[in-house]
């Protein structure tokens, strides 16, 4: 797969999380008047049908989600900081049929509608590895949705892509990561990501919700979202570097059930465990079954999610 794309007019990065993070206002952050994530937005084309003896033009009638005549929109249930992104599916009520949500990253800002789209240009030393976000998805039937990278090296030839399967989260927060699968040693020079709320094979339906936050393409930039939520929170796990058992201590605030989630290096949940927290108290899970590895620890309470990420040897 070939295609050529123009190198001039691409905006720098634009990131609270460093250059490490790579994404356009993967963090959705960055907000535009529309409500709509600056560097984000749908190709979305309506159809439109003209008739011949007044020259009227119409289209279908589209409802949308919410008042807001886009897929994809500011969402306000963010996994840290102010905002994130919501992708939701419309319906076409003049064929019938539910149109599904996407929601495409642009090189430029202001872009939200369909058009050309050059990529996002990788600078010289950036690190782009995987393709990885947290996320909750609140499908209304058996939906599947998809997220994908795909690099480019400098003459538009495809050398890398991932692809991430999206399944209901039960309204809780989880970071999910895949690896690039590069074909090629040529210098990455574009990528382009994209989120859609149908994947091949599976079935949209119409009241379904995504929201994305933190959208970072190498571990050093999740390290620093990690950071970030660190700070903010007073639930610690030790060690990081673990034989048999990981010793958590759970916020003194924290009331009710608490989730404990363990996801591999590919982000697949591998170990789960729900324990009643009644007073301030050392958890300890074991985990002397996994393998060696680098592993990510979601702790969901009745105040928050939390990530926390240790190695295995």
């Amino acid at each position: 797969m070939k295609k050529n794309y123009l190198c001039s007019g691409l905006l720098a990065l634009a990131s609270i999380f460093s250059s490490n993070a790579q994404v356009l206002n993967g963090n959705f952050e960055n907000i535009k008047p529309n409500f709509l994530p600056s560097h984000w937005g749908m190709n979305l084309i309506l159809p439109v049908v003209m008739n011949p003896q007044t020259g009227q033009a119409t289209t279908d009638n589209i409802q949308y989600p919410w008042c807001i005549p886009a897929l994809c929109y500011v969402s306000y249930e963010p996994h840290s900081g102010q905002t994130a992104m919501e992708i939701a599916n419309a319906f076409n009520q003049t064929q019938n049929k539910v149109i599904p949500g996407e929601a495409v990253l642009f090189s430029d800002e202001t872009q939200d509608s369909p058009g050309w789209n050059p990529g996002m240009i990788i600078e010289p030393g950036m690190n782009v590895q995987t393709l990885g976000f947290f996320y909750k998805f609140l499908p209304a039937g058996n939906d599947v949705a998809e997220a994908k990278i795909t690099v480019f090296d400098n003459e538009g030839n495809e050398i890398g892509t991932a692809s991430v399967d999206i399944t209901g989260t039960n309204n809780q927060y989880q970071y999910v990561y895949s690896y690039i699968n590069y074909t090629s040693t040529a210098t990455p020079a574009y990528m382009y990501i994209s989120f859609t709320m149908e994947k091949e094979g599976s079935t949209a339906n119409f009241g379904s919700r995504l929201v994305i936050d933190n959208v970072v393409t190498n571990f050093q930039a999740l390290d620093l979202v990690l950071a970030t939520l660190e700070q903010k929170n007073d639930f610690s796990i030790a060690p990081t570097l673990v034989d048999q058992e990981i010793n958590i201590i759970p916020s003194s605030e924290a009331t009710g059930t608490i989730k404990y989630s363990i996801f591999n290096a590919e982000g697949r949940l591998v170990k789960e465990n729900n324990v009643e927290n009644t007073t301030a108290y050392v958890y300890s899970m074991n985990v002397s079954e996994l393998s060696q590895g680098v592993y990510f620890l979601q702790i969901s309470s009745n105040l928050e999610t939390v990530v926390k990420k240790f190695i295995k040897r």
